[in-house]
């Protein structure tokens, strides 16, 4: 080998060795950030002894595609989760207290004191303030299951904002792929910014995804319509400004196709998005219905009828009324929002003029006769309120659409209901546990095999500075050579 190919071969593996470092450098500078990943420089020979550095980066497509996955899956389980843990806070204090069901069993231990004191109105009395805190119970929880899903819809409003935002940046990094792969430059770091709008996505809504030519990327939502290729697909969404009992949300439609928790093939869906619209159309409305049921119930139970033989009067709302009295609600069947507007009648309230003893004696007002069960007055009657007491206990039919269960006393169906509620949460909590540790080890796989590790830079530093070192010295004994030749020959 001649001086000057020597001198040549010595200067290149400078450089090369100079943009090594410059590579290590920008892996330590990117070591903290959860999407950048690792560049691996590749020394290549070139003609004349020349080296060269090929960079790529240490990306693994098949680790980032699972990570994508359990990140959707998480999404949506951590958002049913929360709303589960909403629904079950209404009535979670002091050990479900001021649940429905335990309400019922402190009407009905109240009713069953006043069958033992029937003359006592202030024991009368303190079974209606028992009945109106029932009322004001289901009162209650129908609001809070109205909020939750106003809550939900707002968010399902920013989750849509946020996705087309997503894709819009989405747009631009792909591009600058593209157009960066079809020129030859370096586009590790557009990637980088590429796979992090990815995993954003993948939050919103569950997507799968197909590399073209030229880096060229397309993402599909979990149904299969496209949400980018080329172009960001429109997903639009438009809220709905108050919601009711019977109140239906609005569809998400992704390029004019709905998108609704049906479309998706997880059990608890793929995404926020997919948790929202379960919690909101679903989840909240289900026990919306078991809510209204025990409303009806009420209603119908402690109902005031002809006592003529036969009757010729209609069956009226008593204790338990609503906007829609004197008419009865349909046996059997749902009322949507009535947990919502069921109250006691002022009737029965001494402190709004009314009297207690009719829960004792029966009757309507304006008082009539014909529904009156004790019509001597009688201070030791009892009859009534025992009946009350014995229906609570009963079997009931309720709406199957409710889901408690038929066949139950009014008090098994509303235990019922508080039982499937925290099944359901636990259910969705230890989905939501297992969920979050395949993301964090999906996570944990993908910064093993691609990050950066520090002490492996630091080393990788110490060995580039001996090559350094030794292109150095070859450099340094090239140059005395020549100077010595340069001696010689003058």
């Amino acid at each position: 080998m001649s001086l000057t190919s020597a001198l040549n071969t010595a200067q290149g593996a400078i450089t090369t060795v100079s943009k090594q470092t410059a590579l290590v450098s920008r892996n330590i500078a990117g070591a903290n950030d959860p999407n950048f990943t690792r560049r691996i420089g590749s020394v290549v020979s070139g003609p004349g002894g020349l080296t060269y550095l090929s960079v790529t980066r240490s990306a693994d497509d098949a680790l980032l595609s699972k990570y994508i996955e359990s990140n959707s899956q998480l999404g949506a389980s951590d958002t049913l989760q929360g709303g589960l843990d909403r629904l079950s806070g209404i009535y979670s204090a002091n050990d479900a207290s001021g649940s429905p069901s335990a309400l019922l069993g402190d009407l009905r231990d109240a009713l069953q004191l006043y069958a033992n004191k029937p003359s006592d109105t202030t024991v009368g009395q303190a079974a209606v303030t028992k009945a109106a805190d029932l009322a004001n119970a289901l009162n209650r929880g129908n609001d809070e299951i109205q909020k939750l899903r106003q809550d939900a819809d707002t968010d399902i409003a920013d989750s849509v904002k946020n996705l087309n935002t997503l894709l819009a940046k989405f747009e631009t990094v792909n591009t600058k792929v593209i157009n960066g792969t079809r020129s030859g430059a370096d586009v590790s770091d557009a990637l980088d910014e590429r796979d992090g709008l990815l995993k954003q996505i993948s939050g919103e809504i569950g997507i799968t995804t197909l590399v073209r030519g030229d880096n060229d990327m397309v993402i599909f939502a979990q149904n299969g319509v496209s949400l980018f290729e080329g172009k960001p697909r429109a997903v639009s969404f438009t809220p709905t400004s108050a919601f009711s009992a019977g109140t239906s949300g609005n569809q998400v439609y992704i390029d004019g196709v709905p998108l609704t928790h049906d479309t998706f093939q997880q059990p608890y869906g793929t995404g926020r998005l997919s948790g929202l619209l379960q919690l909101r159309d679903q989840v909240a409305p289900d026990y919306q219905k078991q809510l209204d049921e025990i409303a009806r119930s009420l209603v119908s139970m402690f109902a005031e009828s002809d006592q003529k033989t036969p009757p010729t009067l209609p069956t009226v709302p008593g204790l338990f009324t609503y906007p829609g009295a004197p008419a009865m609600p349909a046996d059997g069947t749902i009322l949507p929002g009535l947990a919502g507007t069921i109250k006691v009648s002022s009737a029965y309230v001494l402190s709004e003029g009314g009297n207690p003893a009719l829960l004792r004696d029966g009757g309507t007002v304006p008082a009539n006769p014909d529904y009156v069960q004790n019509p001597d007055g009688s201070a030791g009657f009892s009859v009534r309120l025992q009946n009350l007491i014995g229906a609570i206990t009963s079997p009931r039919i309720y709406d199957p659409t409710a889901n408690g269960g038929n066949n139950k006393s009014l008090l098994d169906f509303s235990s019922a209901s508080i039982s499937s509620l925290e099944a359901k949460r636990q259910s969705a909590t230890q989905t939501n546990e297992y969920n979050g540790i395949l993301a964090s080890r999906a996570s944990d796989a993908i910064s093993n095999a691609t990050g950066v590790n520090i002490d492996t830079e630091m080393q990788s530093l110490l060995d580039l500075e001996h090559s350094y070192s030794a292109s150095a010295r070859i450099i340094s004994t090239i140059d005395s050579m020549l100077k010595e030749l340069l001696q010689a020959a003058s």
